[in-house]
């Protein structure tokens, strides 16, 4: 989540650093030996759900440098699922990258599920947006088996703390014939809180309705909220008209007291909001994947 104004990103580490955190991240993801993209995926159960005790794990990790995050992002996907090669990287200046994986399905119809692993150099990040990062990768292992109809990109941004760099750069590199293949992005930021909430004025209102529905019909939490003084990657496709909207997961009374501050740790984290947002996101994708690919009638489908 990008709050006002937008605070300069922390120094990356030097290549010691980072080649050590990788170490540490195969350790933490592999923790019988085996490298990292050698073995791909956890032993899967059914539609790959992963634990709470894997994505616990996972949101502990919460790096502190760019670098650190981008690697653990890529390494995220790979035990989630993906082949090395399948891991793509879009670079967005600064010897920053955005990292994503399609997942194909049988139409060019395109969904994006999208968060931001960049954060503010003050406090772990582990809220903004982490949080979002890991969820990004673990609705993918629960979706990449799945025969779907539309297909889906999952992204983490880069630069979003800098100004929605890593996702405007994503869509203006793509050919206007691509962009308009993209009916709706659903992104995750500052997540697992106290709630999980849509972001009612930085969302696509036919979109805010289907989670509403999703949300009553899967009996699990959500909330339409307003909140002002930030902004999200959800902008930047809106203002290519795709519909687009935000989950976030921190009330507005305590949203600014937590990101950009030394209280975004994993102090304030809960993993019952987490896997509530998680299995929201899934239910919320499954039933996009069955709506036309006119962003206008995804109102009237559910």
């Amino acid at each position: 989540m990008r709050a006002a104004p937008p605070v300069p990103s922390r120094a990356e580490a030097d290549s010691s650093a980072l080649q050590d955190f990788v170490e540490f991240a195969k350790k933490l993801f592999f923790p019988d030996g085996r490298g990292a993209g050698v073995i791909s995926r956890r032993v899967l159960r059914p539609e790959a759900m992963p634990t709470d005790d894997e994505m616990y794990q996972e949101m502990e990790l919460s790096p502190l440098t760019y670098q650190e995050r981008e690697a653990a992002v890529q390494e995220l996907f790979k035990q989630a699922g993906a082949k090395p090669e399948e891991v793509l990287l879009q670079d967005v200046g600064r010897g920053q990258k955005n990292v994503y994986v399609v997942k194909k399905g049988r139409t060019d119809r395109v969904i994006v599920v999208s968060a931001h692993h960049d954060k503010a150099n003050v406090g772990h990040g582990t809220i903004d947006n982490w949080s979002g990062a890991t969820m990004v990768a673990n609705v993918y292992q629960a979706m990449r088996d799945m025969d779907t109809e539309a297909t889906y990109v999952f992204i983490s941004f880069a630069r979003e703390e800098d100004g929605l760099i890593g996702s405007s750069r994503y869509l203006k590199a793509l050919p206007e014939a691509q962009r308009k293949k993209i009916v709706a992005d659903i992104n995750l930021d500052t997540l697992a809180v106290d709630g999980t909430y849509s972001w009612k004025n930085n969302s696509t209102r036919s979109l805010l309705d289907l989670v509403k529905k999703v949300a009553a019909g899967e009996k699990l939490d959500l909330k339409e909220q307003t909140l002002w003084g930030g902004d999200a990657d959800s902008s930047s496709f809106r203002a290519y008209g795709i519909a687009a909207m935000t989950l976030f997961g921190v009330s507005p009374e305590r949203v600014f007291d937590i990101v950009h501050s030394p209280n975004d740790t994993m102090a304030v984290f809960s993993m019952a909001h987490y896997r509530n947002a998680f299995l929201l996101t899934v239910a919320l994708l499954k039933a996009l994947n069955l709506l036309p690919v006119t962003p206008d009638a995804m109102a009237a489908v559910v």
